[in-house]
């Protein structure tokens, strides 16, 4: 590949990962804001534009509206489109036929995460019991 051509497909993925580094900073900051029963107006002018915009019906979800999702990535969106329910690679929250919040969900990268603080936190806990550094 000819460095130019190189360089202008590199350019593009490099200013969209960037992008996607700063909303995901907004939406990790915010999510914790967002409450049951805000609008959707709220919960984007709090998190940002959402990823990716999913349809529920009573069908197939148990409830007609809408779930919003934020931090997709090419795996997340395939999942969502293959399997019905909340994502597990992303922030998501979901709203009804009026457009209030019912539900919301972390990716479970956020829960495992905290986990391991957690467990760091308790072995630092130990030691410093010990009299450990």
């Amino acid at each position: 590949m000819r460095p130019s051509l190189r360089l202008r497909l590199l350019a593009p993925a490099t200013a969209m990962l960037t992008l996607f580094a700063c909303a995901s900073q907004r939406v990790e900051e915010g999510f914790a804001r967002v409450e049951q029963g805000m609008s959707k107006d709220d919960v984007v002018a709090l998190l940002g534009p959402p990823s990716s915009t999913w349809p529920l019906s009573h069908k197939l979800d148990g409830m007609a509206g809408t779930r919003l999702q934020w931090g997709d990535g090419i795996s997340s969106l395939a999942s969502s489109v293959a399997f019905r329910g909340d994502p597990d690679r992303a922030y998501s929250v979901v709203f009804d036929e009026k457009g209030l919040v019912v539900s919301k969900a972390v990716p479970r990268w956020v829960e495992e995460e905290a986990a391991e603080e957690d467990v760091l936190r308790e072995r630092r806990i130990e030691r410093n019991a010990q009299g450990q550094p």
